[in-house]
């Protein structure tokens, strides 16, 4: 089949399809026509959906304001170190400028095989956090939820995910273009929590899922009635088959819990911020968190800070704390010069791990270099097995 022919096919393959006399069952849900009763009062009575007439046709979609989800009372910081180094525009923006956002879809393969039938929206209003939940009725009829998301989109300065940078985002964009439309986000700045989470949290959790960090970090535990994302996608496909909500409730319950959750997590994130500029407070702060700390200052180039936060991991260095800490502590401390912390960290080290080439190499430099102590350097150098800076120490201690 030449290329002409294969071009017209996928024409008529991805061509809206004709009107169908309506029947029972989702499919009936047409942009633009009644659909079937039953089916109306499924989407409105159990699913609590109201409809908006588009230029896309029928869109299908619930709006709730959450009073208890007060905007942030100190200003948006910036969030460089934290976020990617990808995701632009991480200043001069306030809270309001933020539309979170979260899929839920009928699978996690993603690809052109894969449709987001629930978008979840929330950003912050007149104080107060609103969420908006687009729901695709049936198969097919994604044109009024993505000209919805498109219109919404243009309101905002970033979209804020969890993950999204690597799913939902792509994801919209791929069924956007299957449905000959523009990429809804594609103005805007994307701000991934997920690596964020990671830098600041992840070594002090067993995981950064979600539902870890909120319940962790933020101290928000969802209940019993919340529905595990794995049968997400089976709940949306029954409703496709047999027209009935099903779970469905609790699927939307659980995606505005997402959307409220990635709020509170960047307003804990902001606060991460703040406590990482006031610097350490002592023998309180955990290893976990100093060594966070450290990287994110030293992702923001603040080389004196991330000197501050590295001293702590001196501390704990006796106990449970990784040797990657511990080199990265050094690595810090290097930087500034404060080369009696480099010392006291290395010795710490040696007696927990004291055949590590690493820890034995930076003795060594540090007694030959900086500190002036050629014996010393000539026993970790021995460690080493290095024979070049054996004989010249050798020579050294020699000549004197």
């Amino acid at each position: 089949m030449d290329l002409r022919k294969r071009l017209a096919r996928l024409d008529q393959l991805t061509r809206a399809p004709a009107p169908e006399p309506q029947r029972p069952g989702p499919a009936a849900v047409r942009g633009g026509a009644a659909p079937d009763r039953d089916l109306t009062a499924v989407l409105r009575d159990d699913l609590g959906l109201e409809t908006r007439e588009t230029g896309a046709g029928l869109l299908w979609l619930r709006e709730d304001v959450r009073p208890s989800l007060r905007v942030p009372a100190v200003p948006l910081p910036s969030l460089a170190g934290i976020l990617s180094a990808g995701a632009r525009g991480a200043r001069d923006l306030a809270w309001e400028d933020l539309l979170f956002l979260d899929t839920e879809t009928t699978g996690l393969a993603g690809g052109t095989g894969t449709l987001p039938f629930l978008i979840g929206l929330g950003w912050w209003r007149d104080g107060c956090f609103t969420t908006q939940q687009l729901f695709l009725t049936g198969p097919g009829r994604e044109g009024p939820l993505l000209a919805a998301l498109a219109e919404q989109a243009d309101r905002f300065g970033a979209v804020v995910t969890y993950n999204g940078a690597a799913f939902d985002l792509p994801l919209l964009r791929t069924r956007a273009r299957l449905a000959r439309r523009d990429d809804p986000c594609a103005g805007l700045p994307s701000w991934d929590l997920l690596p964020a989470a990671r830098r600041l949290w992840g070594r002090g959790l067993p995981d950064c899922r979600q539902q870890t960090v909120e319940r962790s970090i933020c101290g928000r535990m969802r209940g019993g009635d919340d529905i595990e994302g794995a049968l997400i996608p089976p709940v949306y496909l029954a409703y496709v088959r047999d027209g009935t909500a099903g779970l469905l409730p609790s699927v939307l319950r659980h995606n505005r819990r997402d959307v409220d959750g990635m709020a509170l997590m960047l307003a804990a994130m902001a606060g991460e911020v703040a406590a990482i500029a006031r610097g350490p407070a002592g023998a309180g702060d955990a290893w976990a968190t100093a060594w966070s700390r450290a990287l994110v200052c030293e992702r923001r180039r603040e080389r004196a800070l991330a000197a501050s936060w590295a001293r702590c991991l001196g501390d704990a260095a006796a106990a449970d704390l990784p040797l990657a800490g511990l080199l990265d502590a050094v690595r810090l401390l290097k930087r500034v010069a404060d080369w009696r912390a480099v010392e006291s960290l290395v010795q710490r080290g040696l007696a927990r791990w004291p055949q590590d080439v690493r820890l034995n190499y930076e003795a060594a430099v540090l007694y030959e270099h900086r500190l002036g102590d050629p014996q010393r350097a000539l026993l970790h150098a021995t460690v080493l097995q290095d024979r070049g800076r054996q004989a010249r120490l050798r020579a050294r201690l020699g000549a004197t």
